[in-house]
C-alpha cells in the first residue's frame, strides 16, 4: 500500500530522562527516600551535638542495687570484668539464675566471694510457665532491694558495660532528669562472616538516634528504674506475666506519666556471632514484641523501613532505562549513607572504650557495600514480625496474648536460641 501525500510518520514518544520522566508515584517515592535519607544524616548529627552538651552531675553517689539475669555462661567472664570495673560508688549486685544446674553458677558464686565488698550473691529463681525466664529471675532479684536504694538497675550479662556505664545510667535519675533511665546496646561483631556484620550495621543505625522523653523506650540490658517508679509501677504485679521486662515498664511508665530519660553515652558493646539467619530470627523477634506492647511504634518502624526499599528498586529501575535523576538519587543516596557512617563513627569515638570504637569503625569501613544488604535484613525481619502471637527465646517457646502477656510456655529442644 503506498502512503499518500498527505501522511505522517509519528516517532515514538521518547521518555524522558529528568524528573518529569519517572511519573507521579515513583517520584513522590524517590523524594520521600531522599528527605529520610537527609533526615537520618541529620538525626546522627544532633546526635553527635547533644554528646557535647554538658550534663549535670549528682551532688551524692545513692546506693543502688544491680539485678542480672544469666543463663549460661557465653560470654560471662568479660562482662564480670566490666563489671567489677564500675566506678560508681555504691552499688550491690545480685545474680538470678534459672537453677544451680545453670553453667554460670559456679562463675557468678566464684565473682560473689571475690567480691565481698558489692555485697554480692547468687539467686535461685527456678522454672516458670507463666512468664518468660529473665523476667522471673528479675523478680526473684527483687527482694534484694532495700528501702534505701535510689534504684533498681538492670544489666544484660551478654554485653560489656565500659567502666562509667552505671555513673552514666544514674545520672539523669540522682539529678531528678527522669524517673527511668535506659541506654542501648552497641552491636559489634565478634566474629567474621556476613550475619554479625549485617546485624552490627542494622542495630547501629537503632543505637545512634537521637532520643525524646516522649518517645523514649526502656532497653533492659541498661536499664535503671528510680525510686518513684519503683513505687508507682509495682514490678511484681507489672511483670507476673510478662514476657518483656523493658517494654512492659516502657508502656506502663507512660501510661503514668513517668519519664524515660536516655543518656546518649550509655551504649554498651554487645558482641555477637549469630549467622543471617539467627539474625533474622532475632530481628523479627524483636518487631514482633514492639507490634505487640507499642503498635503505632511498629508501624512506624515499618515505614521507616520500607521506604528505602522502595526508593532503592523504583531508582534501580528507573536508572536501567536511563533516567538520569534515578542515577543522581542512588548517588545522593550512597553519599548521604558515608556521611552518616563518618557521624556514627565520631559518635562511636565518644561512646565505647577506644578497642570497641575501632571494632565499630572497621564495622563501618567493611559497611560501606553492605549497608544496602543489612537494610533489607532489617526489613526482612520486621515483614517476618507481622503477623502471630508466638516467640522462641532461650530455650522455650511462648505464646503471648495480643498485648504481650505470656499465655502459655513449653520447652524448645536442646540448643534452640
Amino acid at each position: 500500500m503506498r502512503r499518500g501525500r498527505g501522511d505522517r510518520t509519528v516517532a515514538p514518544e521518547r521518555r524522558q530522562p529528568g524528573w518529569a520522566g519517572l511519573g507521579y508515584a515513583a517520584g513522590a517515592i524517590l523524594a520521600l527516600w531522599m528527605a529520610l535519607a537527609a533526615a537520618a544524616a541529620l538525626g546522627c548529627a544532633l546526635y553527635l551535638r547533644l554528646l557535647r552538651r554538658p550534663q549535670p552531675r549528682p551532688a551524692v553517689s545513692l546506693p543502688v542495687l544491680v539485678a542480672v539475669p544469666v543463663r549460661g555462661e557465653a560470654g560471662l567472664d568479660g562482662f564480670l570484668a566490666a563489671l567489677a570495673a564500675q566506678d560508681y560508688p555504691a552499688w550491690r549486685v545480685v545474680f538470678a539464675v534459672e537453677s544451680a544446674e545453670d553453667p554460670s553458677f559456679a562463675a557468678l558464686s566464684r565473682f560473689a566471694a571475690a567480691h565481698p565488698g558489692l555485697a554480692g550473691r547468687v539467686v535461685v529463681s527456678g522454672a516458670t510457665g507463666v512468664r518468660a525466664q529473665k523476667v522471673h529471675n528479675l523478680l526473684a532479684a527483687l527482694p534484694a532491694l532495700r528501702p534505701d536504694d535510689a534504684a533498681l538497675v538492670t544489666l544484660d550479662a551478654d554485653t560489656l558495660p565500659p567502666p562509667g556505664t552505671l555513673t552514666e545510667l544514674l545520672r539523669p535519675i540522682l539529678t531528678g532528669q527522669g524517673d527511668l533511665s535506659s541506654g542501648y546496646r552497641w552491636t559489634l561483631p565478634a566474629s567474621p562472616g556476613a550475619g554479625p556484620l549485617l546485624l552490627s550495621l542494622a542495630e547501629m543505625g537503632v543505637a545512634t538516634l537521637p532520643r525524646s522523653a516522649r518517645l523514649n523506650l526502656c532497653w533492659g540490658g541498661a536499664n535503671a528504674i528510680g525510686r518513684r517508679a519503683l513505687d508507682r509501677l509495682d514490678l511484681p504485679r507489672l511483670w507476673d506475666r510478662a514476657v518483656s521486662d523493658d517494654l512492659s515498664a516502657s508502656r506502663a511508665a507512660h501510661r503514668t506519666g513517668l519519664v524515660i530519660y536516655a543518656p546518649l553515652t550509655v551504649r554498651p558493646p554487645s558482641p555477637t556471632d549469630l549467622g543471617v539467619a539467627d539474625a533474622l530470627r532475632f530481628g523479627a523477634r524483636q518487631h514482633r514484641l514492639m507490634r505487640l506492647h507499642s503498635p503505632w511504634r511498629w508501624r512506624l518502624a515499618g515505614l521507616v523501613l520500607a521506604l528505602p526499599v522502595a526508593g532503592g528498586a523504583v531508582a534501580l529501575a528507573a536508572a536501567a532505562q536511563g533516567s538520569r535523576a534515578a542515577l543522581a538519587c542512588l548517588a545522593a543516596a550512597w553519599l548521604l549513607q558515608r556521611v552518616r557512617a563518618a557521624l556514627r563513627l565520631a559518635i562511636a569515638k565518644r561512646v565505647l572504650p577506644p578497642s570497641e570504637a575501632a571494632k565499630a569503625a572497621l564495622t563501618l569501613r567493611r559497611g560501606r557495600w553492605w549497608q544496602p544488604l543489612a537494610h533489607v535484613l532489617h526489613a526482612a525481619a520486621w515483614a517476618g514480625s507481622a503477623a502471630g502471637c508466638r516467640m522462641d527465646w532461650a530455650g522455650r517457646r511462648y505464646r503471648l496474648t495480643t498485648r504481650g502477656d505470656v499465655r502459655t510456655v513449653a520447652g524448645l529442644p536442646e540448643g534452640s536460641r
